[in-house]
């Protein structure tokens, strides 16, 4: 995010990218079910769920969303092939990325990607989209497919859900990844930012 705050803003006297974090604890993995869990504002194309529902009919397990189904302007996002649970408290949503056996968001665009983090530290496989800030954060620990290519979706999403061994492996990988995201390693990073505001901080001087 940082680069592209660069490419688009330009340089910055100063710039601290601050890595997020989760509980690890908040997002225990549970028995997981065949199926495969998404979550974001479905109206937002550059989350792009519309993917999933382009595709769910294609695969042999059921895809749910956990979204709020009505854009805050007005309407209403309608779905015939995946199914919608609605907007989850927190804990349900954690309870339902316990139980998924894969996460898929194929954005094509996403600052940090909590919901993924959650769903890593539940110990699901994730498909993400193919983009630089989903790379820096999971590396190889998560499979990666173009958002708009359908087609590749489809095939990575039944291939895991066929091979039991590799959605295994994936989902080890991703629970590994996700533990280094602590709320500790987060916490030290701000303090130490805001230690560092304060020396350089310049007292204000009034002009009368």
């Amino acid at each position: 995010m940082l680069a592209a705050l660069r490419t688009y803003y330009g340089t910055f006297a100063a710039a601290t990218p601050i890595v997020y974090g989760r509980q690890a604890a908040s997002f225990p993995p549970r028995l997981k079910e065949p199926c495969i869990l998404t979550a974001g504002r479905v109206w937002d194309g550059a989350q792009n769920v519309a993917a999933l529902e382009q595709v769910a009919a294609r695969l042999s397990w059921p895809v749910f969303v956990a979204a709020e189904a009505h854009p805050p302007e007005s309407g209403e996002v309608c779905f015939r092939h995946v199914q919608c649970l609605g907007q989850l408290a927190p804990a349900d949503l954690a309870v339902w990325q316990g139980s998924a056996a894969i996460f898929a968001l194929p954005a094509r665009y996403e600052s940090c990607g909590l919901a993924a983090l959650e769903a890593g530290l539940a110990g699901c496989a994730l498909v993400l989209g193919d983009i630089p800030s989903l790379r820096e954060v999971w590396g190889d620990a998560a499979v990666f497919v173009p958002p708009d290519q359908p087609d590749t979706l489809t095939a990575v999403l039944q291939h895991l859900i066929t091979d039991a061994n590799w959605r295994g492996l994936m989902a080890q990988r991703t629970h590994v990844c996700a533990l280094r995201y602590t709320l500790e390693r987060m916490a030290r990073e701000y303090v130490a930012l805001y230690a560092r505001l304060m020396r350089l901080r310049t007292p204000v001087r009034l002009v009368s």
